[in-house]
């Protein structure tokens, strides 16, 4: 685990250059005698000027070995996390198959205390549920007695929603065209997993029903789990409720079948479902770096061009 502001080296193997500057330096510490000419006599030269001193100071080794440091320690490639970024290859893909019947605006849902209808109630619900899951692309298909698209699958979630409250109701209910319709949508990516969530209030008048065999065979080779959602005063009995068409679709793949008579337990279908469905985020995740060598070698290259300039100023001719 990578701590936030923690530093680390791509390649601190290159960090045991540093070991060769005790060497360096013992090597350019060490005296060696002073270059001189030979000559027969000393007679006619007349008084000399005094020699140039020669400095072996920790100055002229500093100037010397800093720069050859730092540029070890850049090769080595050190670099501090500034974030991470999760990897968008293992969200899920939902798609939002809702019922727009007229009948969705009845107002026999509470929201907050005061009466909605069956659509606010589901708007509201819905836009919990996509907060909840930033990494996931939403798309929605919306339905009466056929299917139109809302929103094809995006991260832009803020998008979806607003192409959502824009839409109208109108008449008739064709689940089993939606669920075609969606399922189609759905089955254009094939790298991620797929989830259809199917909230209707009524029962199928157009088209074929959702538990049509074309219907379901289309979502299991697509490798769609579908979720499906009643919703309205009028409940399936548990007795039959397994023998429902709806029930039957979701069961069929690897899905599951809810009622929800209020806001709150619409809601709390939501989370469930969010709970199933939701991917472990110990997912994979990418770590942006800041490199830091750019900030060891412009000094290095500095240090240098002051060693030569400092030598060359110094140097005489004996």
């Amino acid at each position: 685990m990578i701590l936030p502001g923690e530093m680390v080296f791509v390649c601190p193997w290159v960090l045991a250059g540093l070991l060769i500057l005790p060497l360096l330096a013992w090597q350019l510490g060490r005296r060696r005698p002073v270059p001189s000419i030979t000559v027969p006599t000393l007679h006619g030269l007349g008084p000399l000027p005094p020699g140039p001193k020669r400095s072996r100071g920790a100055f002229k080794l500093l100037l010397a070995l800093l720069p050859i440091a730092l540029v070890i320690i850049a090769l080595a490639r050190p670099r501090i996390p500034r974030g991470e970024t999760p990897d968008p290859s293992k969200g899920i893909d939902i798609m939002l198959t809702l019922d727009f019947s007229r009948s969705m605006a009845e107002e026999d849902f509470r929201l907050d205390h005061r009466r909605v209808s069956r659509r606010k109630a589901l708007e509201m619900v819905t836009t919990k549920f996509i907060a909840g899951r930033p990494n996931d692309r939403i798309g929605i298909v919306c339905f009466a007695r056929t299917p139109f698209l809302v929103s094809p699958l995006t991260l832009d979630h803020n998008y979806a929603l607003t192409a959502l409250r824009d839409t109208e109701l109108a008449t008739g209910t064709g689940i089993g065209w939606a669920l075609l319709a969606s399922a189609n949508f759905l089955k254009k990516d094939s790298e991620r997993s797929r989830v259809l969530i199917l909230i209707t209030d009524g029962e199928n008048s157009a088209g074929p029903r959702p538990n049509d065999p074309g219907v379901v065979n289309a979502a299991i080779r697509a490798r769609i789990k579908i979720y499906t959602v009643l919703i309205g005063p009028e409940t399936v009995p548990p007795s039959a409720a397994a023998n429902h068409d709806l029930s039957k679709t979701a069961r069929a793949t690897g899905g599951q079948f809810f009622q929800a008579r209020d806001s709150h337990t619409l809601e709390g279908i939501y989370r469930q479902i969010d709970v199933l469905e939701k991917k472990e985020l110990v997912q994979k995740r990418y770590v942006q770096w800041r490199e830091l060598y750019p900030w060891l070698v412009a000094p290095a290259l500095l240090l240098f061009l002051v060693q030569v300039v400092w030598t060359s100023g110094r140097r005489r001719i004996p």
